[in-house]
């Protein structure tokens, strides 16, 4: 039988000072907004950066959706006070699957790259990727010296967790296979796996998001208007990217084991969520976007 081990004892925790940087698609549904949001409120996180990626390859997909996503990403932290967090732009498409530069370069991959190495000594920087990995690929591939220095959390894939089965038809996934390899394929990256199928237990419903947002005057009308504008009518909506939010801030709500990667990648550990405690993350949301936002107002 396969031993599952609380987070709080295990993962490392988010403690005071721990950098951030926050890599998202946030164009692509509701989730993402407000997983950035509640980032945006810890009191323990140093925002690093919010860059945004692309999910190009989606049916839905219409122009450029990496510019959607940042347009996103700087009104959410111009409603919050936060325009001093640096912002780069992610590549509007995937690595490349062939040649011998297959790196998808973007202001996003360079920042990366220069805050990794700014790390200090004896600590990592922390990055929380919510869509395709495409940023995060490419900085590895452009310089691969800073995957010791980074732990990376990411939303993506169906995993069999009793198995040890992976599924990549999963959207972070298919919105870019090669990057998401060479992640996996970085013997030296720390990377904790949050999977679509153990993150779809996290719901919000619309009639109580609205009453909870109604206090926090125009940034709640911001969070309450994309849910409406993407999903009209929609009475309930996974907080996908919520789940790796709340794993990184409170991972004593997230059980999780080490598991092999696929057979096709690197032969190595990571550590991939199990189960959350959906009602206790929703909890959390609530009580942290209650507090004042750190450094709000401040340009």
């Amino acid at each position: 039988m396969t031993k599952l081990f609380p987070a709080l004892f295990f993962c490392i925790a988010a403690t005071a000072q721990t950098r951030v940087w926050i890599d998202a698609d946030t164009a692509n549904e509701i989730d993402d907004l407000y997983a950035i949001t509640r980032m945006l409120a810890a009191q323990d996180l140093e925002i690093v950066a919010l860059s945004s990626a692309h999910w190009s390859k989606s049916p839905a997909a219409e122009g450029n959706t990496m510019e959607a996503s940042q347009r996103l990403n700087e009104a959410l932290l111009g409603l919050t006070g936060r325009m001093s967090i640096l912002h780069p732009r992610g590549s509007a498409v995937g690595v490349y699957w062939w040649g011998a530069d297959r790196a998808a370069y973007s202001a996003a991959a360079y920042h990366l790259i220069r805050a990794a190495r700014d790390t200090p000594a004896g600590e990592k920087l922390t990055v929380i990727a919510l869509g395709a990995l495409t940023n995060v690929a490419s900085a590895l591939m452009i310089e691969p010296s800073i995957a010791p220095k980074m732990r990376l959390y990411w939303l993506g894939a169906f995993i069999d967790t009793e198995r040890g089965v992976w599924d990549k038809s999963e959207f972070n996934c298919l919105n870019d296979i090669p990057g998401l390899n060479e992640v996996l394929n970085r013997r030296e990256l720390e990377v904790h796996v949050m999977p679509a199928s153990v993150a779809r237990a996290l719901t919000f419903e619309y009639e109580s998001t609205a009453k909870g947002l109604a206090r926090h005057g125009r940034l709640g009308e911001f969070l309450l208007v994309r849910w409406k504008q993407h999903a009209p009518g929609a009475s309930t909506w996974i907080m996908w990217d919520l789940a790796a939010a709340e794993w990184l801030l409170k991972p004593e709500l997230v059980k999780w084991k080490r598991m092999r990667t696929p057979p096709e990648n690197t032969d190595r550990e990571v550590e991939v969520a199990v189960s959350i405690d959906a009602e206790a993350m929703r909890g959390d949301f609530w009580q942290a976007i209650g507090r004042p936002t750190p450094n709000a107002g401040r340009n």
